[in-house]
């Protein structure tokens, strides 16, 4: 009987930590962090945080008192290619085009360019 009630609990745990895991939700949610070469080749850092409320991506940019917030982030299920449009304090275009990977992964990755004042960086933003 002890057996068969500890094997019971240990399969109850896994199904409970598989099904947590599968509730992670829309693979754009959270916080994503990347940087990209600056001025003189020094390292400039960008943070995104991204919710999903069920028709759309918004969030916002570097947060904090300069943030850029963004709505329509899109997601294309088909190469899984992120686009991202918002405008800065001074009324200028910030873009990002990228792709999803690391799909299975917590730590997911979106590669691609970032472009902000006229200038287009690689950038690589891995999700914390």
């Amino acid at each position: 009987m002890r057996k068969f009630l500890i094997s019971n609990l240990l399969i109850a745990g896994w199904l409970f930590s598989v099904a947590a895991v599968a509730q992670e939700g829309f693979p754009l949610d959270g916080t994503w962090r990347g940087e990209h070469a600056a001025a003189k080749g020094a390292p400039s850092t960008v943070v995104m945080i991204m919710q999903w409320d069920g028709k759309q991506v918004a969030g916002t940019i570097n947060p904090g008192p300069t943030g850029i917030d963004f709505n329509g982030a899109q997601l294309d299920p088909d190469g899984w290619k992120v686009h991202l449009a918002a405008t800065d304090a001074k009324g200028k275009p910030v873009t990002f085009e990228g792709v999803l990977s690391d799909l299975g992964k917590y730590s997911r990755v979106i590669t691609g360019t970032w472009t902000q004042d006229g200038q287009t960086h690689d950038i690589r933003f891995v999700r914390e």
